[in-house]
């Protein structure tokens, strides 16, 4: 269905322009403090407008307060004004997409001094004397609050944190300055490489990495699509329902692709984008590609169907967690399945967030039995540590896809194993989905409508 209303890249009230705020107090405590984005740059000309502005005001306060005995060589001047539009667009960027919201920067020189693929340029060993002299009384375009490490205190330490002055939010005004006068330059490393994790709570270290024939190939593909969606018309419509502000990125699409384990052959699932933060609701009806509402194809019984296919045998059911003797219970076994799937040794415990979807009357192990019988061609599988080696299974089929439907000139956006679509392209989104599962696992999958 077409809407005819026009097309908007953000969700506002009021007089249609970002709130700013004055005192940033009122809103510091709604928003979980990002990461600063270092590629962050100007795209129009009233953007330039203002970079230009904080540039020539940095640099006359240089001269007043004789903080430099000579002009900077050639590549150091652009260092210098690179890192100034990076912090005043990342900054604006936070501004408006979450009034009072923080930065979180690295001020450590060592850091900064490290060779690191994934790190933007900009972030040199100068970017924290940047950032002081932009705090400054004089300039007040930047906020910031400086980091500490104290094993002693609750949480151990803290990252310094900035964000926009009061100059700085005055501009956002008088410019009328909105997300599409910003967008991010090219450097960007797409393919991460993440260390196996310690623990529960650890997120994985970055892993630096040589490239190879493979992650080229990887970056290569994984670019490919990216150009695709930057050219794509998506666009977002407040839905009628929604209350107050919130601001929705729509030239956020750059994706990423995250190996596990300190392996190239272990995850690969596709992250970023603006639609994978949105909830579900919001996601169905209010992106909009090429004018129309969207659905979501998803790849159902993915991973117990991959590995039928690495078995090589044809399933004998038309339902993998309608699981005789636990049939009231799918959702629960689908995923004690999947922890079976993951798990690196036999389960002892429910999984979390099992406790209301499984039958109390039943011991664990009389589960594990009952799914281990219904599953025997792929019982090997489980309990030995098979879950990311499916991720990356999963990851490959839907680069497969994304790179078929780019050249059939349908935009798709991935969420892991689903993809969203315009309304009218479904019926060849989910051919194609259909066409390069069997391609690479040999079997049958099932691609269904997400209502």
């Amino acid at each position: 269905m077409t809407s005819p209303l026009p097309r908007v890249g953000t969700v506002r009230t009021g007089n249609g322009r970002p709130q700013t705020h004055s005192d940033k107090s009122e809103q510091e405590t709604e928003y979980k403090d990002r990461p600063f984005n270092g590629f962050r740059i100007a795209k129009t000309e009233r953007a330039r407008a203002v970079v230009a502005d904080v540039i020539n005001q940095i640099q006359n306060l240089e001269t007043f307060y004789s903080f430099r005995q000579r002009a900077r060589k050639p590549g150091d001047q652009q260092q210098f004004e690179q890192q100034i539009e990076a912090i005043v667009c990342d900054l604006i960027h936070r501004q408006i997409t979450a009034p009072g919201g923080k930065l979180a920067v690295p001020f450590s020189k060592t850091i900064l001094g490290n060779s690191d693929r994934y790190r933007a340029k900009v972030l040199g060993k100068t970017l924290p004397d940047v950032i002081e002299r932009m705090a400054m009384p004089e300039m007040d375009f930047v906020c910031f609050e400086r980091g500490y490490q104290n094993p002693f205190l609750e949480g151990g330490s803290r990252q310094t944190v900035m964000w926009a002055g009061a100059r700085l939010r005055s501009r956002i005004e008088d410019y009328q300055l909105t997300l599409r006068d910003l967008g991010v330059g090219p450097g960007e490393e797409i393919i991460i490489l993440k260390a196996s994790k310690e623990d529960y709570f650890d997120t994985g270290k970055r892993i630096q990495y040589e490239d190879t024939l493979q992650t080229m190939a990887f970056r290569e593909e994984l670019q490919r699509i990216n150009d695709g969606l930057e050219r794509a018309k998506i666009d977002f419509l407040s839905p009628s329902w929604m209350n107050g502000q919130v601001e929705i990125d729509v030239s956020d699409r750059r994706l990423r692709r995250v190996f596990n384990n300190g392996s190239f052959e272990q995850g690969g699932r596709l992250f970023g984008g603006f639609w994978q933060a949105l909830p579900r609701g919001l996601r169905k009806h209010g992106i909009l590609i090429d004018d129309t509402d969207i659905v979501t194809l998803d790849y159902g019984q993915m991973a117990p169907l991959i590995l039928y296919g690495r078995a090589g045998i044809k399933p004998h059911f038309d339902d993998a967690y309608a699981v005789p003797g636990l049939e009231p219970y799918r959702d629960g076994v689908k995923k004690l399945m999947n922890a079976m799937i993951q798990s690196y040794r036999p389960l002892v415990r429910r999984p979390q967030g099992t406790k209301t979807l499984l039958p109390k009357n039943l011991r664990l192990e009389q589960m594990l039995e009952l799914i281990t019988d219904f599953h025997k061609p792929i019982a090997s599988f489980f309990g030995v540590g098979k879950g990311l080696n499916v991720f990356y299974q999963e990851s490959q089929i839907l680069v497969s896809v994304l790179t078929r439907l780019t050249e059939h000139g349908i935009t798709a956006l991935p969420i892991h194993d689903a993809v969203i679509v315009s309304e009218d392209r479904q019926e060849k989104a989910k051919a194609v989905m259909l066409a390069v599962f069997k391609e690479v696992t040999g079997i049958d999958g099932r691609v269904e409508l997400d209502e």
